[in-house]
């Protein structure tokens, strides 16, 4: 998905500008759900009442593990704007695509 708002992010020794995110279903794994999980529960993490995916927080951590990157590099890193596309593509993963979901992805194809 294509961002508003690119960012940079040490990765090793240099920084990456990124402009897109790769955030297809094919990096939507099981090992990627639980990473995630873990991670979102010993950092303390809190969610509504119902399910966990209901949580930005815990999306956001989904979408670091997909990435490859620290789930603070992103918190820190993505606008507002981003950052709600991001969480909605994700949360698109659970329960077939979302409307925003989808609407960024017609969106992005025009």
């Amino acid at each position: 998905m294509k961002l508003k708002n690119p960012f940079l992010i040490k990765i090793g020794e240099e920084e990456k500008n990124f402009a897109e995110l790769d955030l297809t279903k094919e990096k939507f794994t099981a090992s990627v759900i639980i990473k995630a999980e873990k991670e979102f529960l010993v950092t303390g993490g809190v969610f509504p009442s119902g399910s966990m995916e209901d949580s930005r927080a815990y999306l956001l951590c989904v979408a670091a593990k997909m990435l490859g990157f620290r789930t603070e590099d992103l918190e820190e890193k993505l606008s507002g704007e981003d950052f709600i596309a991001v969480t909605d593509v994700i949360k698109g993963f659970y329960g077939g695509m979302g409307l925003n979901a989808l609407l960024q992805t017609l969106l992005e194809k025009q």
